[in-house]
């Protein structure tokens, strides 16, 4: 973990006790929430994810793999690749292991860790995440990343953002107040997550933060796209 004179150990384990709250006891409502909170945007988003692995791929991570919905859509696209999710909830990859099954997945596997942490052996010609930077050591995440990465392997990571046009900044607060009044009804277990993640979205400069530590770890053509008036972006580049 980094330390700096700004004090950004204590930031980061801020954002690893914040991760630890809104994941607690709410894993089999997970899939709900995802489409829920944006919309139904997440399956678009990870369409995008899906269209940047590079075709040939033999090997793949996903990091904080969660239930599994995006490792499963990586193995059904891409049946002869070895795919692995890591995941540090239990109970999130007990749900993840179970869906492969159901959908006899045989080129997936899931393992037990934290994402910036573990270094798998092999070389990998994807990594990718969703959801997950807003969290992390950014600069641990990469430099492990560009350890398990082939030459020319490629890193993708999506995230939600805080708008910075004030128009959609507008919509946006608009949609977090109803996931903390309906959305809180509805799901009172994602209560803690839905009234500290504008806060935390506020504060966070992952996307700075990301380019700087991959520009350090000499990862080449640096891709930051905006989606959907900037409420979350993907950042993607080549070791």
């Amino acid at each position: 973990m980094s330390t700096d004179s700004d004090g950004n150990v204590r930031v980061t384990k801020h954002r690893e006790e914040l991760a630890e709250q809104f994941f607690s006891g709410n894993a089999a409502t997970y899939d709900q929430i995802a489409s829920f909170s944006t919309l139904g945007l997440d399956g678009c988003w990870k369409r995008k994810i899906l269209n940047k692995i590079p075709k040939t791929s033999n090997r793949i991570i996903e990091q904080a793999s969660g239930t599994g919905i995006l490792t499963c859509k990586i193995a059904q696209l891409f049946p002869k690749c070895r795919i692995t999710g890591v995941e540090l909830h239990e109970k999130y990859l007990n749900i993840a292991r179970k869906k492969a099954r159901n959908l006899q997945l045989t080129n997936v596997e899931f393992i037990h860790g934290r994402a910036e942490e573990v270094i798998l052996d092999g070389k990998f010609d994807c990594i990718a995440s969703a959801y997950l930077a807003k969290y992390v050591d950014l600069d641990l995440l990469v430099a492990h990343a560009r350890k398990m990465l082939r030459e020319g392997g490629v890193l993708i990571i999506h995230e939600l953002t805080r708008p910075t046009n004030l128009l959609f900044l507008a919509l946006w607060k608009v949609h977090f107040q109803f996931l903390q009044t309906y959305g809180k009804w509805k799901y009172p277990e994602w209560d803690i997550a839905f009234q500290n993640l504008p806060l935390l979205l506020a504060k966070t400069q992952w996307v700075d933060e990301l380019t700087r530590a991959l520009r350090a770890n000499e990862f080449v053509d640096i891709k930051v796209e905006y989606l959907i008036f900037g409420a979350s972006v993907i950042v993607s580049a080549r070791k």
